[in-house]
């Protein structure tokens, strides 16, 4: 018995490093990506490159860009890309870039009522140092220092920050959030690390 749960467990590590992709984007480039797994589980994403990369999802009709975000040098995230859209990774550095896509269970979506409305707006970090952040059914998107992400989120939807093993809910998305806001996420961190 012990050796078929070994073995499930060395093809199951297989089967995960196999699913893996390597994107290379040239400098000063970006690379559109659009897979049948967005359907069904969450992309991980980890940079093997000292340089920031910038991640947008697209509405393929719009050509809206529907969220984003900066993944820091050498930076991890995971986030959930709907069936259709189109992941979109761009190197604004001089020099090549390395990301390894890969895709994990996507957790349990609570369903939410399709007429709650989005608030387009911009997460600001103002300061000099990443903040991790936990976006839940979204994305985890670290903020590079002194960088914008640009996110599209439902009423209600809750943003949290990282600290250390443990997360702490910092905003809930709601009406006093107009369009085309930006909202300095280093200003409502700023004494959770004391």
């Amino acid at each position: 018995m012990k050796k078929a749960v070994l073995i499930i467990g060395i093809l199951v590590a297989a089967y995960e490093l196999m699913a893996q992709e390597k994107i290379v984007i040239a400098p000063l480039k970006s690379v559109d990506l659009t897979y049948t797994e967005f359907a069904a589980k969450d992309v991980k994403l980890n940079s093997k490159s000292n340089k920031q990369i910038d991640v947008s999802v697209i509405d393929p009709t719009t050509k809206k860009q529907v969220s984003g975000f900066g993944l820091a040098p050498l930076g991890k995230a995971k986030m959930t890309v709907d069936e259709g859209n189109i992941l979109r990774l761009k190197n604004t550095s001089a020099k090549e870039v390395n990301v390894v896509v890969s895709f994990v269970k996507r957790e349990a979506r609570k369903e939410v009522s399709q007429s709650v409305a989005r608030i387009e707006f911009t997460l600001h970090n103002s300061s000099l140092k990443s903040i991790p952040l936990v976006i839940p059914d979204v994305m985890n998107p670290n903020l590079s220092p002194m960088s914008n992400s640009g996110v599209s989120l439902k009423v209600g939807q809750k943003i949290y920050y990282k600290k250390g093993l443990s997360k702490v809910l910092i905003l809930t998305v709601d009406e006093s959030i107009k369009q085309g806001d930006k909202i300095d996420v280093a200003k409502l961190v700023k004494n959770l690390d004391d």
